[in-house]
């Protein structure tokens, strides 16, 4: 299904956090002009955070999780499981400060942020294009609008 263009800004700043989950797993190759040793990978991830993920999460949980809030037991059951990833994520990013075993939190915080935009790409924006009403929809667009325009 085709994005609705009120969430565009959002999937735009999705496209950031995957960069950057990307480069936390394990796993993860070397990418052109993005670090490759492990304080060099966190200190750009801190950066993403800070710039991106927490004016991000902010915005959905002040601007769009309530005014979604409601619509079907299904996209409200979503936005709890959003919540809790979101609150493990800043728990993630706090720890990744102080801990001794970076690696393997980095590891476990690409992870997690990879099915957390997965969930909200695929499942949340999909049921939302189908259930929300064009003038909720249109809504969400002015606000996403503002967001954009705000960073």
């Amino acid at each position: 299904m085709k994005r609705h263009e009120a969430f565009v800004p959002l999937s735009r700043d999705h496209h950031e956090v995957l960069m950057v989950a990307q480069l936390l797993k394990a796993d993860a190759p070397e990418y052109p002009k993005l670090p490759s040793d492990i304080h060099g990978k966190l200190s750009h991830a801190m950066k993403v955070y800070a710039e991106i993920i927490q004016p991000h999460v902010r915005f959905e949980e002040e601007q769009l999780f309530p005014i979604i809030l409601g619509i079907s037991d299904e996209i409200d059951q979503l936005i709890y499981i959003l919540q809790d990833d979101h609150t493990e994520i800043d728990s993630l990013f706090v720890k990744l400060q102080g801990e001794a075993n970076q690696a393997w939190l980095m590891d476990e915080l690409g992870k997690l942020m990879e099915q957390h935009v997965r969930l909200e790409e695929r499942e949340l924006f999909e049921l939302l294009q189908t259930q929300a009403s064009k003038s909720l929809l249109e809504e969400i667009n002015a606000r996403t609008t503002a967001y954009n325009a705000s960073h």
